[in-house]
């Protein structure tokens, strides 16, 4: 009787209810691997070479994010604010004391050239004045480093004059100061307007002594050079503007008889 008994088919089972199966052994693998499983627990220190995992109820608190380096940039670029609006302050007082002084040699009927309508003289060091034609120096002395127009795939508006931090930089002409202080990518500017309506721009200064308004010759020191703005080394960015054009300055000097570079 047993063997006219017929058999279960054990595979058509399996497959009839493998979704259940398969449950149930990931049950058990999930309950095996929450027991505590203290048979595996000992007390031997960890070798060499080892590692032993620890459970903690929570997991370590770490700073997700490293503090940003944005405050520092901003402490710095309001530093630097300070430090712009002090020069330009500075300034104004060397301005003031100036005009006091010129003032009081008048008075007093002393000559003070740049008050005159005639040629200023200049400072020893400026550059060389046109023999017959006055007025004109070099806007600073120094290493020639960079011409007018293209460079690096942009537009150099202007030549570039490399020097120590601090070399003076002179008015190339009689004018009048338009722009004393800060400018974009300029760090400190200074920009002249000429008897002749041609503008003279000094870019990257260090510092400079005038203030907007005031009347400057020929040769006199308006600012010392530096290494502030858009800049990779201390220089001088000298401009050029005609009829709201720039022009090589390197030309214009030369047609006033001074030779750079």
């Amino acid at each position: 009787m047993w063997q006219q008994r017929p058999r279960p088919d054990y595979r058509a089972l399996l497959k009839r209810h493998r979704i259940l199966i398969a449950g149930l052994c990931a049950a058990a693998v999930l309950a095996a691997a929450d027991s505590p499983l203290r048979w595996a627990v000992t007390d031997r220190s960890v070798g060499p070479n080892e590692i032993q995992r620890v459970a903690a109820a929570y997991p370590p608190q770490l700073q997700s994010t490293p503090p940003s380096v944005r405050r520092y940039l901003n402490a710095i670029a309001n530093g630097e604010q300070l430090r712009e609006q002090a020069v330009v302050a500075a300034a104004a007082r060397t301005t003031l004391e100036r005009a006091k002084n010129e003032a009081a040699a008048a008075v007093a009927g002393q000559q003070q050239p740049w008050m005159t309508s005639g040629a200023a003289p200049v400072i020893p060091g400026a550059g060389a004045v046109l023999p017959g034609i006055t007025g004109y120096v070099l806007p600073a002395l120094g290493t020639f480093t960079s011409g007018f127009g293209s460079r690096w795939g942009t537009f150099h508006a202007g030549i570039d004059i490399a020097g120590p931090i601090g070399t003076p930089i002179y008015a190339v002409a009689n004018g009048t100061v338009i722009d004393a202080g800060p400018a974009q990518g300029f760090g400190l500017w200074v920009r002249i307007r000429h008897d002749d309506g041609s503008i003279s721009v000094y870019g990257h200064m260090y510092d400079f002594f005038v203030s907007v308004g005031e009347r400057v010759p020929a040769g006199m020191q308006i600012a010392r050079m530096g290494n502030r703005g858009d800049s990779t080394g201390p220089h001088l960015h000298f401009e050029i503007i005609i009829g709201n054009q720039h022009v090589d300055p390197q030309q214009w000097l030369a047609t006033h008889g001074l030779r750079v570079g």
